[in-house]
């Protein structure tokens, strides 16, 4: 193997400071001293007798990193030599030092005229290119095996997103599995009462309807008893303090007749019972008791055709609800009314509500493009927020509006203690939770509002939370109008 022989540096140093001809400086630095700015002009080339020297570059933000060291017997400026153009680096003294430093015109001149200048310089600069060389061969090493580092640690990283997404999504779906029990046992109540309805008013009619094919009504009566039914169909609830008056009053007129008729009696309109009264009182042909006895029981059978009607709308109102408040076509963006999705979340809550006192003002709005089955999930996790706030007892305000153009919005406001200010932000994160603290009961996960919040951003919305000055928390659902 050849090797190029490199005289001693000192020697050099003394050489070329011997020669007029370089138009050579020893230059001193100090530690920290700047040598060289990235950007401006440096028409010297310079030669490193002592000291360190550190090479830095500058990224598009202005900061620094060290991409190389300078050590005695290599030149600065080295890079700039044929080209002349700007610093590429800049260099800064790591310790004081000194170096031997020529103008670069100079520096090429002697360079290809005078032999003895090229014999002393030319393997000094063939060792530094080599040097530079074996470092660019190194980093490429280096970044190699970084990149394939990085991609391993990539590939975990994804695979650690994904298990957190999969952990998340079951959080979500136990939430919102927590709710479904809510809902469902509120359904379950409000259907529960229709049901027993329905089945006390079948007991209790067939009774009444055997009786009459037993004993078919006389002819001349039919008219009083169709009137008796129709009474009871389209009669109306009473007060009870009208009605213990009421009552009061036939035990002083008809002190023979047994109570029970005279309540279900008390339950008739004033004038028509006078009507009745005086048919009765004016045929003394007929039997009195017997008569009213037999209208009071056409009475009640209209009464309980009139519960049927009233528990199986109630039925088929929650069913319906229920059918568009679950909107299974999730994937589907419809134009759709706010109010309705609100109306029927409120109908299926009915029977958690019913210890709160619930306002509504909900005036008409213009179609919102939306997912309705997620919207009707902002809608119950927003109410279970406020309710559990309350606590026992308290005001639910439901209201909607339209604000800046092309905007709508709805506001769920309780009457409970409010939101602290520092909290603002954090009930809006995933798993936290005000449970065990005065603003909440019962919070869950603490994932009902970071599921409300991240379906509205999915709806292009953004929701907003503040205190009303009469006390209580007001969440703010602002959506796009469609078309916007």
């Amino acid at each position: 193997m050849v090797t190029i022989p490199i005289r001693p540096l000192e020697k050099i140093r003394n050489a070329l400071a011997s020669m007029p001809e370089t138009e050579s400086v020893d230059v001193p630095f100090e530690a920290g001293e700047v040598l060289m700015r990235e950007g401006e002009r440096h028409d010297h080339i310079s030669l490193v007798i002592q000291g360190e020297i550190d090479l830095l570059k500058h990224n598009a933000e202005g900061e620094a990193f060290a991409v190389g060291t300078l050590r005695p017997g290599q030149f600065l400026g080295l890079l700039l030599l044929s080209s002349g153009e700007t610093s590429f680096l800049t260099a800064r003294a790591r310790t004081a030092g000194r170096m031997l430093s020529m103008p670069r015109n100079t520096f090429l001149l002697l360079l290809y005229n005078l032999p003895g200048f090229n014999q002393m310089v030319g393997p000094l600069l063939l060792g530094n290119l080599v040097s530079r060389y074996r470092r660019v061969v190194q980093l490429h090493v280096e970044v190699a095996q970084l990149s394939q580092e990085l991609a391993a640690e990539k590939q975990q990283l994804q695979a650690t997103i994904q298990q957190l997404e999969a952990t998340r999504n079951r959080l979500i779906q136990q939430e919102k599995m927590a709710t479904l029990g809510q809902l469902v046992a509120g359904i379950a109540h409000e259907i529960n009462n229709p049901i027993a309805s329905l089945s006390r008013a079948a007991d209790s009619i067939e009774p009444g309807l055997q009786k009459w094919f037993v004993t078919p009504p006389r002819a001349a009566d039919l008219a009083l008893l169709r009137q008796a039914f129709l009474e009871g169909l389209n009669r109306q609830p009473l007060q009870t303090e009208v009605q213990r008056e009421r009552l009061a009053q036939l035990e002083l007129r008809f002190p023979d007749l047994p109570r029970p008729l005279l309540r279900s009696l008390a339950q008739v309109e004033p004038a028509l019972f006078e009507e009745l009264a005086y048919y009765v009182i004016s045929n003394p042909t007929v039997e009195r008791k017997d008569l009213l006895r037999r209208w009071v029981e056409v009475f009640e059978v209209g009464t309980l055709v009139r519960t049927i009607r009233v528990a199986s709308g109630r039925i088929g109102s929650i069913v319906r609800s229920l059918k568009g408040y679950s909107r299974q076509d999730k994937s589907v963006v419809d134009e759709v009314d706010l109010r309705e999705g609100l109306r029927d979340t409120l109908v299926l809550f009915g029977y958690a509500l019913k210890k709160y006192q619930v306002i509504i003002d909900l005036p008409a709005l213009p179609p919102v493009r939306c997912r309705p089955s997620e919207l009707n999930q902002v809608w119950t996790n927003l109410i279970v927020n406020a309710c559990q706030a309350m606590g026992e007892s308290g005001t639910l305000r439901v209201t909607c509006g339209t604000g800046d153009p092309g905007w709508v919005w709805v506001r769920i406001q309780d009457s409970g203690p409010g939101v602290p200010e520092d909290l603002r932000e954090r009930i809006f994160e995933s798993g936290f939770s005000t449970k065990g603290t005065p603003t909440a009961e019962g919070a869950g996960l603490g994932l009902g509002l970071a599921i409300a919040r991240g379906l509205i951003e999915q709806h292009h919305g953004r929701i907003e939370v503040g205190n009303v000055p009469e006390g209580g928390a007001a969440f703010t659902v602002h959506l796009p109008v469609a078309g916007q």
